[in-house]
């Protein structure tokens, strides 16, 4: 009877041993290798406390960076689901082809960042395909260089990231929609509502759950960003696209590698205080709407 009721437990195990492996013991030594002056090259290392952490707080470096971070997260997270819901609403109707440009939408999410990032230094190039198009109807006014210029290249960035990941926004919102009854939703039409008292009282409440789930994703996802910010812009120019992830890499690059591992520390507990927040946050939206 008891090997019954471990035959579960067993299944679990392996999982949770590559999980303790490759996730909580590297959280748990970047804790601590953070309070020390560890090195690759060092023979020894030394606890020096929170020594690193002072000294990070101190720099003005840090603080731009954490800001682009925050920046960064808020556009794509707003961006990424608003279009990600519209795309759904759209697609989720009786359409020619939906499945097609379902297809076609969800298509960026499965390429790598890296993929993107180097397709879209071509296209926002100076001399590139979105310039020459902007040319060719008029629009040369409007031609810019969207990466080097410091005031435009953050933006850029996020709008290549909403393009690659609305996608995958819209996947969630889809199947969110399509666990709608059908019948609750002709009852409405029956009792004449408009479509937008439906969407406001029918389908949010329901699809309040996946918002949260979406949104929580999202932000994530946008304030661990790397890859394509450093494939894009490098942090630059001029650090106007530094993030926590390329900041922590160039620590690294310089052989500071327990500053580094200090950096990223911070960047573990602001996207974990942060997610705790915005998850109390949007219950509470969601038992409002």
């Amino acid at each position: 009877m008891l090997h019954r009721k471990m035959y579960p437990v067993w299944l679990i195990v392996p999982a949770l041993v590559i999980y303790a492996v490759l996730y909580i013991f590297p959280t748990a030594s970047g804790f601590y290798y953070s309070l020390t002056d560890w090195s690759p090259y060092k023979d020894s290392i030394k606890v020096i406390g929170f020594d690193q952490f002072v000294d990070l707080f101190r720099t003005k470096a840090m603080y731009t960076a954490m800001k682009h971070t925050v920046i960064y997260a808020a556009i794509v997270t707003i961006f990424q689901n608003g279009l990600g819901v519209l795309l759904a609403l759209f697609l989720n109707a009786k359409l020619a082809g939906r499945n097609f440009f379902r297809s076609v939408f969800f298509m960026p999410c499965i390429l790598s960042a890296l993929v993107v990032g180097y397709m879209f230094t071509i296209v926002l190039h100076p001399d590139g395909i979105f310039n020459q198009l902007l040319d060719q109807i008029g629009l040369s006014s409007l031609t810019k260089d969207w990466f080097g210029d410091p005031k435009l290249a953050l933006y850029s960035v996020t709008a290549v990231n909403v393009w690659q990941w609305a996608g995958s926004s819209m996947a969630l919102y889809l199947a969110g929609l399509q666990g709608i009854s059908k019948d609750m939703l002709e009852a409405a039409v029956i009792d004449g509502t408009t479509y937008g008292q439906r969407l406001r009282y029918v389908v949010m409440p329901i699809l309040a759950p996946v918002v949260t789930i979406s949104v929580l994703l999202s932000m994530i996802g946008s304030m661990k960003t790397f890859e394509l910010i450093y494939v894009t812009t490098g942090g630059g120019p001029g650090g106007a696209t530094e993030v926590m992830n390329t900041f922590i890499f160039k620590q690294f690059g310089s052989g500071l590698y327990a500053y580094g591992t200090a950096a990223n520390v911070i960047l573990f507990l602001s996207v974990g205080i942060v997610s705790v927040l915005l998850v109390k946050l949007m219950r509470r939206g969601e038992t409002a709407v």
